[in-house]
């Protein structure tokens, strides 16, 4: 250190006094602090190890608290703005809604109020956190509005809050037969197939015996609470209001055992996925002739915020025999 010293010290002699001049020892030293006093001036905003500008802000720790305030109220703000959204869709404008009509406004309004976000912070929040907001900000609010208003909605409109799902068949459905002499069952349903055939055997021209329709019932809530109505129409004829028979399902499911066990041709359909279900047994009739018919499952839910409903058709074919 004291060898770089002195030739700094030599230098700055050099430049000052000719060859051969004799200078001391604090002349020398007090002309190499000039030097460097020049040089630190000279140099002022080059604060890097290597002695050069790297181009780097100075940290300001009181901004960056302000920016984190800001971006902290912002959160909340764009939160509490989600949850009345949300709220107003669910108690003032669902209600008045028809659940049959287009229900486009309910995702099209809360999508559409992305453009009065910036104007929001600058109506509620402080100067002293606006003029940290930047577009980057309105960014992450408008990810942040449409998310939250996503999962606000979510509980708002499911159990137990709400319900806007109507009943459904659990999972398939099947038709078994009664005869003086035992059960036939459907050899060729498959589970949420919309069609069973049966085909007669030779010699015969029509199914003998009473026909039972047996399916499941799911909902979010309770599916006992709906209210059923089912039809069969024959191609070519009136439509026949049929009586629920919920009472025979043990009855019919023990048969439904028995036939497995002795008829290998019969195939085995998951009528209900889950213990909450609601099992439906419904007779259609006695002995039906060849042709198509259709049954129709139509099924009402008062529910919260409007009356929920649903229809559906499934087709009993019996198949004359083949010639």
């Amino acid at each position: 250190m004291q060898i770089l010293q002195l030739d700094k010290a030599q230098t700055s002699i050099d430049e000052c006094y000719p060859k051969g001049t004799m200078v001391d020892i604090s002349t020398a030293m007090a002309a190499a602090s000039v030097d460097g006093k020049k040089r630190d001036k000279k140099d002022g905003d080059k604060k890097g190890k290597s002695g050069r500008n790297h181009g780097i802000e100075p940290f300001d720790p009181q901004k960056y608290v302000y920016k984190e305030k800001a971006d902290t109220a912002s959160m909340w703000l764009i939160l509490s703005f989600s949850l009345s959204v949300a709220i107003i869709s669910r108690y003032l404008i669902m209600p008045k809604m028809d659940p049959t009509e287009n229900h486009d406004i309910l995702w099209f309004g809360p999508m559409a109020l992305l453009l009065v976000i910036p104007s929001l912070h600058r109506l509620v929040m402080p100067e002293r956190f606006v003029e940290h907001y930047t577009k980057g900000t309105w960014f992450k609010a408008g990810f942040l509005h449409v998310f939250a208003w996503l999962a606000f909605t979510f509980l708002l409109i499911n159990p137990p809050l709400g319900d806007i799902g109507s009943p459904e068949p659990s999972a398939g459905w099947t038709i078994i037969v009664e005869q003086d002499d035992g059960w036939l069952l459907a050899n060729d349903s498959t589970s949420g197939s919309s069609e069973i055939g049966w085909q007669l055997e030779d010699g015969e021209d029509k199914v003998a015996g009473t026909a039972w329709l047996m399916f499941a019932l799911a909902d979010n809530s309770d599916p006992n609470d709906a209210d059923l109505e089912i039809t069969i129409t024959p191609a070519e004829g009136e439509a026949r209001t049929l009586t629920l028979a919920s009472e025979e399902w043990l009855r019919l499911e023990s048969a439904r055992a028995e036939g497995f066990a002795n008829q290998t041709y019969a195939h085995d359909v998951t009528l209900s996925d889950h213990e909450s279900d609601r099992v439906v047994a419904v007779q259609l009739g006695d002995d039906f002739a060849a042709g198509e018919y259709t049954i129709t499952i139509h099924v009402t839910e008062e529910a919260e915020p409007w009356t929920n409903s649903a229809e559906w058709d499934w087709t009993f074919t019996v198949i004359a025999p083949l010639e």
